[in-house]
């Protein structure tokens, strides 16, 4: 039977309530250290603007956006300016003016920027965040240059263009060694910089993993991004071992269920994602979609469908297929679809298109 169900697009559900829990959970976790919500790439897929909200809404204080857009979106959508909105991300042709307009906050590495955010400054000094390399080579000012970065962001200081807001880098993560030999740089990097006349509002250096695990990498704040929507690091930990929950839900109905020509008694049931979606081609074979409480094998994906083999009887046009969710009913979750694709939560969840529909509730 090739019928379509009157609804036929997939959706992904964003659970904003359990998204508060999180940040609960981090915020008591990391105390007295504050929290950052990183919001990049569309809220990690799950929404900007309602993202934003509901972490404002839980008392979150401190945005990291990435780009200068989307920073300018929040404004225009009312997150108002006693919400700190920081950006790391930006070229000469963006709008550096009109950021610092909205005050948002802006973290560089060279003099150039400075220099450029300095031209760009109006009224009010533009806040910035002065960022050292400590090993990952993820921007950051040279070791050999930061003496004169400091020096002229002081200077910029003391003429009333900048306020030095914040010093920060990003470490790897990747293991306790190599943190640990980024942590030692970055205070020895904050003790170059204050015996040159700079003084930090906050100091931040860790992202979820390292902030979820370790004191020692906490500082002032911490940028959970991830962990914020229930995503862990995977290799063995999944968000049940930390305590958080998956955010996101991704459902679709039934379009279509066809006798399968390989496998007398099955059926061949299609869901309206693919690739052209997002959705990974190598989910055939690997990965496993729910429907009726049961899980069914992917064996195909396709530019803008999906193929589950089922039991001829168990599947009926228009029912619901949970490709992955908190798992509450059976269904996948991502950790599981990360670990069998071979990478990580969240390049499944910022690869879904923004064409599918993100359906908050909570």
């Amino acid at each position: 039977m090739n019928s379509r169900p009157k609804q036929v697009s997939a959706e992904a559900v964003i659970d904003l309530a359990a998204y508060e829990r999180n940040l609960a959970l981090l915020t008591s976790r990391i105390a007295p250290a504050r929290l950052m919500a990183v919001i990049k790439s569309d809220a990690y897929g799950h929404g900007l603007v309602p993202i934003a909200r509901a972490a404002v809404a839980a008392g979150v204080t401190e945005l990291g956006v990435l780009e200068l857009g989307p920073a300018l979106a929040l404004r225009t959508a009312g997150i108002g300016e006693a919400v700190r909105l920081f950006v790391w991300l930006f070229s000469p042709d963006d709008d550096l003016r009109a950021a610092l307009d909205g005050g948002v906050e802006l973290g560089i590495s060279t003099v150039a920027e400075l220099d450029a955010i300095i031209a760009a400054s109006g009224a009010k000094p533009a806040r910035i965040h002065l960022k050292i390399d400590t090993g990952l080579h993820r921007n950051g000012a040279d070791p050999e240059d930061w003496p004169t970065l400091v020096a002229s962001a002081v200077a910029a200081e003391q003429a009333g263009s900048v306020v030095l807001a914040g010093v920060w880098t990003h470490i790897s993560e990747a293991s306790d060694e190599e943190d640990s030999a980024s942590i030692a740089r970055f205070t020895e990097a904050i003790a170059i910089a204050e015996g040159l006349g700079a003084s930090f509002s906050v100091r931040h250096l860790a992202a979820s993993a390292a902030g979820f695990g370790r004191d020692d990498a906490r500082f002032d704040m911490v940028r959970f991004g991830a962990f914020c929507y229930g995503i862990a690091p995977g290799s063995g930990i999944g968000p049940g071992e930390l305590g958080l929950t998956p955010v996101m839900t991704l459902r679709a109905p039934i379009v279509s269920v066809d006798d399968d020509p390989d496998a007398a008694g099955h059926s061949i049931a299609t869901i309206p994602i693919g690739y052209g979606d997002g959705i990974l081609s190598e989910c055939a074979g690997r990965v496993e979609v729910t429907v009726g409480g049961r899980r069914w094998p992917v064996i195909e994906v396709g530019v803008d469908a999906l193929r589950l083999r089922v039991d001829r009887s168990a599947v009926s046009l228009g029912d619901t297929a949970r490709l992955f969710g908190p798992g509450d009913d059976g269904e996948a979750t991502l950790q599981e679809w990360a670990d069998a694709l071979g990478t990580i939560g969240e390049e499944i969840v910022v690869r879904i298109s923004a064409a599918i529909p993100r359906i908050h509730i909570g």
